[in-house]
């Protein structure tokens, strides 16, 4: 990935993360989204703002100039093009009041650099409407995975501009999980709270790391293909997710991928988990920086010929399943032998993801 995109995408990733966690506070709940989609959907607003308003999303997405577009134009559509295993959905578009005319260029910009569109509609006398047409929309663009990405309420008769995003990660490991191995076991929520999940087992040499600063572990698992990997920070207390929220930087996250290494006999247990969330970004983004967009001083003259629309909110939704095969059930997966330790005669060392934890998805080449 060019630097010029990697730069705002790790930026959105730890700042984005850092606003979500603080408004969470002491609730358990989890947290799933993608910098590299709302990366997209902020630059894409950026195509269309001035003044103010985009001096504060250059701000927020750490970018210089146009050079920005050009690359996603270049980058997002080989999101789908690793492998038949792995496919990355992202479904972006902006709905904006017809009262307020779109000017030709942007919607051409949209197209060419986003294979996105701006679509007009009437708010104000058919919303609801609007908001299950959005919704068929979102559905349709991510295999039938994603429904109901704006709730209702969401939109009303006064909103002015819209800006949706949609995104479903599908991949399968390189090195599957068999599925006898899986088994019923404590995940511990708190020191003094735990459920029993399906956890999966497998023993073999990952790529692991350890960072001091932030009192974790990693453990990378591949994707078929080899251009995408799941890497996983694991506290090393059970309640030291908080520890790793308040200290994780981009140049933290750096060194841990930086200083992952293969490591023999690893003995992995992670849990089977189904993770979908919308969120509404608005109160993050503003925190972040992102004031005018959604304030009467919002300037998108270079994407409406007339009239001062703000932007209502940028709603987002991910899912992601992961189980024996990977990020969703793949139709025909490689047989893989997966030793448990006493076939192995050697001593395993243990990475047992039985507490809060925290992951990502990375690309691992220029696609």
């Amino acid at each position: 990935m060019p630097k010029c995109l990697s730069h705002p995408i790790a930026h959105i990733a730890v700042d984005l993360y850092n606003q979500i966690a603080h408004s969470r506070g002491d609730h358990q709940d989890n947290v799933i989204y993608s910098p590299l989609s709302v990366a997209a959907v902020l630059a894409m607003a950026l195509g269309g703002a001035g003044s103010k308003t985009a001096d504060e999303l250059f701000s927020v997405l750490h970018a210089k100039g146009d050079k920005i577009h050009e690359k996603f134009a270049e980058f997002l559509p080989k999101l789908s093009s690793h492998s038949q295993k792995v496919h990355f959905y992202v479904a972006n578009r902006i709905y904006s009041d017809q009262k307020f005319p779109v000017l030709d260029s942007y919607a051409n910009f949209l197209k060419e650099s986003y294979g996105s569109a701006i679509v007009p509609v009437d708010f104000e006398n058919s919303s609801e409407a609007i908001r299950v047409g959005i919704n068929v929309w979102a559905k349709t663009a991510t295999a039938s995975k994603i429904a109901d990405l704006l709730k209702r309420g969401t939109v009303g008769p006064s909103t002015s501009v819209m800006l949706v995003n949609a995104t479903y990660f599908k991949g399968a490991w390189k090195s599957p999980f068999k599925a006898g191995s899986t088994s019923r076991r404590d995940f511990h929520v708190s020191c003094n709270a735990k459920v029993q999940v399906e956890m999966m087992n497998q023993q073999q040499t990952f790529a692991t790391s350890s960072c001091s600063h932030l009192k974790a572990r990693a453990i990378e698992l591949m994707y078929d293909g080899g251009n995408a990997s799941m890497v996983i920070l694991l506290p090393d207390e059970i309640e030291g997710l908080s520890h790793l929220e308040r200290n994780l930087s981009i140049a933290r996250l750096k060194a841990i991928v930086d200083d992952l290494k293969d490591t023999p006999d690893v003995m992995l247990s992670l849990p089977k988990v189904h993770l979908e969330q919308g969120l509404s970004l608005k109160n993050a983004l503003v925190a972040m920086g992102v004031v005018a967009l959604f304030s009467n001083s919002c300037d998108l003259s270079a994407a409406f010929m007339n009239g001062k629309p703000v932007v209502s909110d940028i709603v987002h939704k991910s899912l992601l399943n992961i189980d024996e095969e990977g990020t969703e059930p793949a139709s025909s997966p490689a047989e893989t032998v997966n030793k448990s330790a006493s076939q192995s005669g050697e001593k395993s060392t243990e990475f047992i993801v039985d507490h809060p934890f925290m992951w990502f998805i990375r690309g691992r080449s220029q696609a």
